[in-house]
């Protein structure tokens, strides 16, 4: 099963989300890389805490900008995306924004608030910049909507399983399985990878059944780690280890 981890810049600090990348690294198709925003509202309690720790302790973007490329130099390998809000981009500066990623080696970006068409002047810079906008498709979107998103597919197109925020849920949702299934029949060979509630490979195995070609999972990785989290410290040999794990299972133990 193919697997995209969620991952939240700056939780609790900057350190701790370097060595996160590459240790899920070798066990990731992509990695989602989370721009801490002060009200992220597509985002569960989980998220919302990871987000609140990292702005309370000093996360930047420059500092992740700064990391990313880093990871560069070293040589990491799995494609990186940016997951963020459109405020967050256009209080930096959108071409500023796009050019650093590019420079940085991030490969796509994913904005909750900001749907296909709503701001074609952004994606026409984007698309100069090379950086692959990925959209997002929900229990509510239309086949005929979705065939329009689908035509603008980049990396990979993210569905959404549900009607609601992330946070970790204990089985797949019949929702969820209902739209990868109405979705994979008219998208053909593009890449979907299912988020929102993804806990378990039980979860992962029931969405590849329906036709995803992926998963995407961020609150239970969060929820993990977090366990070794103290005031400002954390455990992080400990921590580093437990996601380990759990990525290899969600991977199928490959």
């Amino acid at each position: 099963m193919k697997v995209i981890p969620y991952i939240c810049c700056g939780d609790p600090n900057i350190n701790f989300t370097f060595d996160l990348i590459k240790t899920v690294a070798q066990y990731s198709n992509f990695i989602e890389l989370g721009i801490p925003f002060s009200d992220p509202i597509a985002d569960g309690k989980t998220i919302q805490k990871a987000t609140a720790r990292s702005l309370k302790n000093g996360i930047t973007i420059e500092k992740i900008f700064k990391m990313c490329s880093r990871l560069k130099k070293e040589g990491l390998e799995v494609p990186l995306v940016f997951m963020t809000y459109y405020n967050i981009i256009y209080c930096f500066g959108a071409g500023k924004f796009l050019i650093k990623m590019k420079h940085a080696g991030i490969k796509g970006l994913i904005i909750a608030d900001l749907p296909l068409g709503e701001d074609k002047g952004f994606e026409s810079l984007a698309k100069k910049h090379q950086i692959s906008l990925i959209h997002l498709i929900a229990p509510n979107t239309s086949n005929e909507r979705c065939l329009e998103i689908l035509k603008h597919a980049g990396l990979f197109t993210y569905v959404v399983s549900l009607s609601g925020i992330t946070g970790a849920r204990k089985k797949a949702d019949i929702e969820g399985l209902t739209l990868v299934r109405r979705i994979r029949k008219i998208a053909k060979i593009k890449k979907l990878f299912v988020g929102f509630g993804i806990s378990s490979p039980e979860q992962a195995k029931a969405f590849e059944k329906v036709g995803a070609d992926g998963i995407i999972v961020g609150s239970k990785i969060i929820d993990i780690y977090g366990r070794c989290i103290k005031g400002r410290k954390i455990d992080g040999k400990k921590a580093l280890n437990e996601v380990k794990k759990f990525i290899k299972k969600l991977r199928g133990g490959k």
